[in-house]
């Protein structure tokens, strides 16, 4: 996981949301929800890479799931 891409990531779905772009689509609605339950899975003790889970549940070609495949930059 390439923590720095995933905080990106989750910070351009955040500010999508959070300005209720009105071309927000299907697919920022589905990261948006499944951001809320990693964030409710780590409250409740998980490791982000579990709460995470794998790359695919997010899907390859999305920012989220291209972070999670990466390995995390030294």
């Amino acid at each position: 996981m390439n923590k720095y891409k995933l905080a990106n990531a989750i910070r351009t779905v955040a500010n999508n949301v959070k300005n209720g772009n009105a071309g927000l689509s299907d697919y920022a609605r589905m990261d948006a929800h499944g951001l809320l339950c990693v964030l409710e899975q780590m409250i409740e003790g998980k490791s982000a890479v579990r709460a995470f889970g794998a790359p695919g549940d997010w899907g390859y070609d999305t920012p989220i799931g291209k972070a999670l495949a990466e390995a995390d930059a030294k």
